[in-house]
């Protein structure tokens, strides 16, 4: 049978006379190890990377990404707490009050980042800060925090899946507490495969565009290995990195969620695996969407506007049309007139000849 690897540690160390776990410690660390990172990303940021990357644009503010991070946090907060809801939901929907109160329960991770991310656009619109260059330049260090974050939670024994006495499984024997039920039964580390699987993955969005510009010249004489003129991918730039990089996280969130403990709701799924799907499916075809939707938008206008233009090109016609009319007539009684009077004169010059 294979070994289970069993941690038997104090989960808590003492900071200033305070007692504090080692996890929040951790996770403290990976939050500024992210805000440095982004902030790095953000100096690096070009200002038309689609049109072959040109640095002559103005960088990114740093200090917009401090204010952008404390606007998440409220969206992050009342996101996760909602998603922990709806993962718990029998539970909640009898005591409602239970929402609300934080020493009850947890936080859900997937709503958080979700509705953190809308807030942190709601700061960056109301800055006025290009939106789409700041989702590019946080995308990367977002994906390595949510990565490290899970792996965290290894020190407080948080995240045991299925009891399992695999290879991979772990077991905590120490006094604790821990974080999960029944710690010292051997289980998947879902939280830990998760982590490791999110850093793989941010690993692949760096190196896979890095490898796929090396190019070979085979000619009669040798074979010549270079590298070819950097070109960013439509799905790595801006605010579309953004949304590959969630879509990404979403997936490999989706498949270690088959290692959880919680009940299925829907077939083999469990409750937070829905809302994932839907993450999934608005980061894999929202811009498609919202495209589709601005060129009817700009059909629908470009259509009305043709009808407005030409009515008002008919009034103009109508408009001048009177005019001439108008015009006309005007001269034909002037003409009259004139003949009338040379009329007169005439009568009156034969009158006085008689």
């Amino acid at each position: 049978m294979p070994a289970v690897t069993r941690f038997d540690f104090d989960p808590s160390t003492s900071v200033v006379g305070m007692s504090i776990r080692l996890e929040t410690l951790a996770l403290a660390g990976v939050i500024l190890l992210v805000l440095l990172f982004a902030a790095l990303s953000a100096g690096r940021s070009r200002s038309s990377a689609t049109t072959g990357g040109s640095d002559d644009g103005p960088r990114l503010r740093r200090d917009d990404l401090i204010l952008m991070a404390f606007g998440a946090v409220p969206g992050a907060i009342v996101g996760g707490r909602v998603g922990y809801a709806l993962v718990h939901f029998d539970y909640y929907a009898a005591s409602p009050a239970a929402v609300t109160d934080p020493s009850q329960g947890g936080f859900g991770l997937t709503l958080a980042v979700v509705l953190g991310t809308i807030a942190a656009v709601a700061v960056a619109r109301l800055l006025a800060a290009p939106i789409g260059r700041w989702l590019g330049a946080v995308a990367l260090p977002l994906l390595v925090g949510l990565g490290l974050g899970k792996l965290t939670m290894v020190l407080g024994g948080v995240g045991q899946g299925r009891y399992s006495d695999s290879a991979l499984a772990t077991s905590y024997t120490g006094g604790g507490p821990w974080g999960s039920a029944n710690p010292a039964f051997s289980a998947l580390p879902s939280q830990a495969i998760e982590g490791a699987l999110i850093l793989a993955v941010a690993v692949l969005v760096v190196v896979v565009p890095a490898v796929m510009r090396f190019r070979i010249k085979v000619t009669k004489r040798e074979i010549d290995l270079y590298r070819a003129p950097r070109r960013d991918w439509l799905l790595l730039t801006g605010g579309r990195r953004y949304l590959t990089v969630l879509a990404l996280w979403a997936v490999v969130r989706f498949a270690a969620e088959f290692t959880w403990r919680d009940a299925h709701v829907l077939g083999p799924f469990v409750a937070d695996q829905i809302p994932l799907a839907a993450v999934i499916a608005v980061c894999l075809f929202g811009p498609a969407v919202v495209g589709d939707v601005r060129r009817l938008r700009r059909g629908v206008a470009g259509r009305v506007g043709a009808r407005r233009a030409a009515r008002r090109a008919a009034r103009l016609a109508a408009k001048a049309a009177r005019a001439e009319a108008e015009t006309a007539e005007a001269e034909r009684i002037a003409a009259s007139a004139a003949a009338t009077e040379d009329l007169g004169v005439e009568q009156t010059a034969a009158d006085s000849g008689s």
